[in-house]
């Protein structure tokens, strides 16, 4: 196999991975792909530092993550280290669109199937064992598993994303197809996810953000608490994608935790979004008023 030499989003851009615990540039990303990717306006640190502590994060951590994003292609950088601003590169804004579409529509129960499925096989030799590790990580971001070692399945059309995944990387040996359930023979393609026992971190988003929503039924809560909950919970849902395939609903068992997290997650988000945007307005009004225009809060 060859590798070409030419490079793509897929290495400029390098989004960072959630951690267990928490991960500040993760958090950050989320933050400001939730109000600030629909615009090429320069946002001031001191506005990025000031929604961070909102968020519980402190002035250095927030500077390194800042330096550390950028440093990953996610966000450019302007001015000195005392007036600086960020704002999204072109090519992450391509893949947070990419990314954010996706989380959005994460745990639907009401998405229909279509019954087919997508393959892809692919030879990565073992002298480029960190590219192949990288391609496979790709793979399951984009919610396939692997059938047998090289050859990876989804039930989703993902080929574009694939075939966009391949050139980014540089494969030339690979192959990509398409086939319907009812042509099948042989070994069944859901059997590559081990679907015995329900993820605990559904339970566990449940358990944490159920009596949250009651609290925000009830208007308890302060529009700089609407704020860090939005952002919070949605930093949470948007890294469920990285390790959970999205399987529709007819191959889940039954009483599958992941539709009844995304209903609190849902109504977390669209109940919250007033108060949010008017916190947003706050600290813009206060540091940068001129920039208003350019908040735009995600919507489900």
């Amino acid at each position: 196999m060859r590798l070409s030499t030419s490079q793509t989003d897929e290495h400029v851009v390098d989004f960072p991975r959630p951690q267990k615990g928490g991960n500040t540039q993760h958090l950050l990303a989320t933050m400001l792909g939730e109000f600030w990717r629909h615009t090429n306006l320069w946002l001031p640190t001191k506005v990025v530092k000031s929604l961070a502590a909102d968020l519980g994060l402190s002035q250095p951590a927030t500077t390194t993550a800042l330096s550390r994003l950028a440093s990953r292609g996610v966000l450019e950088q302007s001015g000195s280290a005392r007036s600086s601003t960020y704002r999204f590169t072109s090519d992450a804004l391509a893949r947070l669109e990419a990314g954010f579409e996706q989380f959005s529509t994460f745990g639907d129960p009401a998405r229909h199937w279509d019954k087919r499925w997508t393959a892809t096989a692919f030879t990565i030799p073992e002298t480029s064992r960190d590219l192949r590790e990288s391609f496979r990580s790709r793979l399951r971001w984009l919610g396939f598993a692997p059938l047998y070692g090289a050859l990876w399945v989804s039930p989703h059309d993902r080929t574009s994303e694939v075939l966009a995944a391949c050139r980014g990387f540089g494969l030339e040996d690979y192959m990509v197809f398409r086939m319907d359930e009812s042509q099948r023979h042989g070994r069944y393609p859901g059997d590559a996810w081990d679907l015995d026992e329900a993820p605990k971190r559904y339970l566990d988003f449940i358990e944490t953000y159920k009596p949250v929503l009651e609290r925000v039924k009830n208007h308890e809560y302060s529009d700089s608490e609407a704020f860090k909950i939005r952002v919070q919970s949605m930093d949470l849902w948007r890294a469920f994608p990285w390790d959970d395939p999205d399987l529709p609903a007819e191959m889940l068992p039954e009483h599958w935790p992941l539709a009844p997290a995304r209903e609190i997650f849902v109504d977390l988000h669209t109940s919250l979004a007033r108060a949010t945007h008017s916190h947003l307005e706050t600290i813009f009004e206060k540091f940068c008023p001129e920039l208003i225009e350019g908040i735009k809060l995600h919507s489900l």
